[in-house]
């Protein structure tokens, strides 16, 4: 009865380092693809600050969203405006969709489970304030949705920088 006993997990230990790693690997990803973004859309309203007449010497918005509003408004004051802009306008809503998830990446804070698969589920939580009032919002996700997520920011980002590099060639041959 007094006698040691060997105790041996039936199941495999799952790898939360592992797991660990491609989270915050999935993670970098996402906010490159937002920064590479946003480098676009800044360049793009460099560019047009200094050759239309009608926006020459405006400051330059800080904060991201701004930026995005500022430009999406530039360019649909156009008088005429080009098919290149009109698509970059259609790609710069699409990838719009993705601000409140660039907003929990960027400032909210995660917690990592594992699941049976060994695949990781990342429960993020972002607290702000809203109408002066203290706000939590809560967002899982699951590896293979944070995979195909990933694919889609990947396709929206091509889009939006490929559209407004057209709109910089066209604006600097215009000028």
């Amino acid at each position: 009865m007094n006698a040691p006993a060997h105790i041996s997990a039936t199941t495999p230990l799952l790898d939360f380092d592992a797991a660990y790693a491609r989270l915050n690997q999935w993670r970098g990803h996402m906010v490159e693809n937002f920064a590479r973004s946003e480098q676009a859309v800044t360049e793009t309203l460099a560019l047009l600050n200094t050759t239309k007449l009608e926006v020459k010497g405006v400051k330059y918005p800080h904060l991201v969203g701004q930026r995005y509003d500022r430009l999406t408004n530039l360019m649909s004051a156009m008088t005429a405006p080009s098919g290149h802009t009109k698509v970059a306008l259609a790609a710069l809503a699409k990838f719009r969709t993705h601000d409140g998830l660039r907003t929990m990446l960027c400032h909210g804070v995660t917690k990592v489970a594992i699941d049976a698969a060994g695949e990781w589920v990342a429960l993020m939580t972002l607290t702000s304030f809203k109408s002066a009032a203290m706000s939590t919002d809560k967002l899982t996700v699951l590896e293979i949705e944070g995979r195909a997520m990933l694919d889609q920011l990947n396709d929206c980002r091509r889009k939006l920088c490929t559209a407004l590099g057209q709109v910089r060639r066209e604006t600097s041959a215009a000028a």
